[in-house]
C-alpha cells in the first residue's frame, strides 16, 4: 500500500503531524509516497492507494480539488477548529490505524461541482470543487446576474452575488447565507443568494442532473471562487455553466456515527468559537 500525506505549510503543527505519521506508517511496513504540503511538487496522479489529510476543512478542500479525480480514498484528520469534513481527531490516528490499513471502513461518496466558462464557442476556464462555487462582483459593488436552470429562465439575482453549493457545501458558506442543510447522500445543488436586494429570492434546491448557467445581466465582470480558495474571471460576455462533476470524493468513515449526529456536534462546536 502506498500512501500520500497532505499537510498545510502555513500550519507547522500539520506538517509535524504528517512527518511523525511517516515514521508510524513505516513501522507498519507501509510505503509513504511523500508529504504534499501545498507548496512542493506532488506525485503523479494515481501513484498512491490512500490519502491522509492533516488540517482543517480548507486543507481537505484543496486535496479534494486536486486528488478526488483519482478516486483514491481520503481520510480527514482534524487539526483545525470545527472540522466538518474530518472523520477523526489527530490523537485518534494511531488507534484507528489498524482499521485504516485493513480497509475496515465505509466510503462516503461526496458529490462535487464542475464549472466551465464559455466565451462564445471557446472554453476559457474550467474547475471543480467540493463545497461551493461563488459568483460575485470584482469591485464589491452590487452584482446583477442572470440565471438559467436547464432551458428555463430563473430570473435575475441582484445583491452581493450568489453561490451554488453541493450537499457537502450546504453546511458551509451557503448555511451562513440562510441555505438549508442537505443530507450528503442526496444528489442536489443549492442556489443561495448572497445578501439579495430582491427579497423574494430565496435559496433553491435543484436536481443534480440540471445545468445552471450564470452570466452578467448588466455587462459587468464578475469573479468565480471555488471553495473560497481559487479564482476564475467571468467576463461580461462569458457564461459560467455549473453542473455535477463526473467524479466524486471518496471520504473514509472509520466511525459509526451518522451525518446528522456529526453535523449537530460540529455546529455546536462552531457556536463556541
Amino acid at each position: 500500500m502506498r500512501i500520500l500525506l497532505v499537510s498545510n505549510y502555513y500550519k507547522e503543527a500539520t506538517e509535524a503531524a504528517a512527518h511523525s505519521t511517516v515514521e508510524l506508517l513505516k513501522s507498519q511496513g507501509v510505503q509513504v509516497v511523500e508529504v504534499d504540503n501545498g507548496r512542493e511538487t506532488v506525485p503523479e496522479q494515481g501513484s498512491f492507494d490512500l490519502l491522509i489529510v492533516f488540517g482543517g476543512d480548507g486543507t481537505i478542500l484543496r486535496a479534494a480539488r486536486q486528488y478526488a479525480i483519482t478516486g483514491v480514498p481520503v481520510l480527514g484528520v482534524n487539526m483545525g477548529t470545527v472540522g466538518f469534513l474530518s472523520n477523526i481527531e489527530v490523537h485518534e490516528l494511531e488507534q484507528y490505524l489498524p482499521d485504516l490499513l485493513n480497509q475496515r471502513y465505509r466510503l462516503d461518496q461526496r458529490m462535487m461541482l464542475q464549472v466551465t466558462v464559455h466565451q462564445g464557442d471557446h472554453i476559457t476556464h474550467q474547475g471543480c470543487c467540493l463545497n461551493e462555487i461563488v459568483v460575485r462582483s470584482v469591485d464589491h459593488q452590487l452584482n446583477n446576474l442572470s440565471v438559467e436552470i436547464g432551458s428555463d429562465q430563473a430570473g435575475n439575482y441582484r445583491g452581493d452575488g450568489l453561490l451554488v453549493a453541493t450537499p457537502t457545501g450546504s453546511t458551509a458558506y451557503s448555511l451562513s447565507c440562510g441555505g438549508p442543510v442537505i443530507d450528503p447522500e442526496v444528489e442536489a445543488m443549492v442556489i443561495t443568494p448572497i445578501a439579495s436586494q430582491i427579497i423574494s429570492r430565496r435559496p433553491m434546491v435543484v436536481g443534480a442532473d440540471k445545468v445552471i448557467r450564470v452570466f452578467s445581466a448588466d455587462g459587468r465582470p464578475s469573479l468565480i471562487r471555488l471553495d473560497g480558495q481559487s479564482e476564475i474571471p467571468l467576463e461580461p460576455e462569458a457564461v459560467a455553466s455549473i453542473r455535477k462533476a463526473d467524479h466524486k470524493l471518496n471520504l473514509i468513515n472509520l466511525k459509526t456515527t451518522s451525518f446528522f449526529h456529526e453535523i449537530d456536534t460540529r455546529l455546536r462546536r462552531s457556536e463556541g468559537l
